[in-house]
């Protein structure tokens, strides 16, 4: 009996809210002037609205799971800047530029490095919070990759400190 109990009271502590519950915004994401210059150039404008979606979607989905409500008009606004990202494959705007480069069986190291900012009232700057992670080696990507795998990867991870910063931000008020 103590034993159910134990498992049921920690599994009530594993879905747990946070105390948490705030609201804050999301601004939309941006590419520093370098990067956007590679967009246009090497990426192209479809990657680059891809990868603004999954950056806005993981960071939204961090904050969701800390108990933060994402709304427009929120006392802290998180400004997130993508300061570089590198395909795993050759994308189609790259392909266009150099027509001898073979899309199928190309590979290459790939990864990420955002910014974000969390603003508080009058724009006062409250945290911020840099990440960037590349692959060093092909022993880094795990699997066959797709387009942004290892973009994902940083992604994800930079959402999750940009969540905590957040929750450290909120709890300090």
């Amino acid at each position: 009996m103590r034993l159910l109990f134990a498992a049921a009271s920690l599994a009530a502590l594993a879905f747990a809210q946070p105390a948490v519950a705030q609201s804050v915004s999301l601004a939309p994401v941006s590419f520093t002037p370098e990067f956007q210059a590679r967009v246009d150039r090497d990426i192209g404008a479809d990657q680059g609205d891809v990868l603004r979606a999954r950056v806005e979607r993981a960071i939204g989905a961090a904050l969701e799971r800390r108990g933060a409500s994402v709304t427009t008009g929120a006392p802290i606004m998180i400004e997130v800047d993508i300061v570089g990202a590198t395909p795993n494959r050759i994308t189609m705007q790259r392909l266009r530029r150099d027509y001898t480069l073979d899309a199928g069986p190309s590979v290459q190291l790939g990864g990420a490095e955002l910014h974000a900012v969390l603003h508080g009232a009058g724009g006062r700057t409250l945290r911020e919070v840099n990440y960037r992670r590349y692959d060093y080696d092909f022993t880094d990507i795990l699997g066959p990759p797709g387009m942004w795998t290892s973009a994902d990867r940083t992604i994800a991870q930079f959402a999750e400190r940009v969540a905590d910063a957040y929750v450290a931000q909120a709890g300090a008020r």
